[in-house]
């Protein structure tokens, strides 16, 4: 009975662990391979840039211009630079939103606000190049 707890508790706790390094914060140099150059279809929370959960598309040009159409299909403008191992991005509609980190955990993405932790998105795939044609 003891070696069967025993087992159990072992094998629950190397779960657990596998599960933590599986997660992983992106670099900078991880997250711009990731966007820059790339439509990024994204799952979006109410904490959003837009502030409106739904389906959204950004496109990031390789300097960093990016166009976003947002839940509701309305577009804004805005200027992304990587600064340490955030993607900090100026909205024109919405200026003073906070940077963004993204934790990989198998093939999921997640985008965190840095300053509240709340989850803001989550990457649901991405495309080479301006694949929605998307236009300021």
């Amino acid at each position: 009975m003891r070696s069967s707890v025993r087992a159990m508790l072992w094998a629950g706790s190397s779960v657990a662990l596998a599960g933590t390094a599986l997660a992983a914060d992106l670099t900078g140099a991880e997250i711009k391979a990731l966007l820059y150059g790339k439509t990024v279809y994204l799952e979006t929370t109410a904490a959003s840039a837009a502030g409106k959960a739904g389906q959204g598309v950004i496109y990031w040009t390789e300097d960093g211009t990016a166009l976003y159409k947002t839940p509701d299909g309305s577009m804004m403008h805005g200027k992304s630079e990587i600064k340490g191992d955030t993607n900090c991005t100026e909205w024109k509609e919405r200026p003073g939103t906070a940077c963004t980190r993204y934790d990989k955990q198998g093939d999921v993405v997640t985008i965190f606000d840095v300053k509240s932790g709340q989850v803001r998105a989550k990457i649901v795939k991405t495309a080479p190049g301006n694949a929605e044609k998307l236009a300021p």
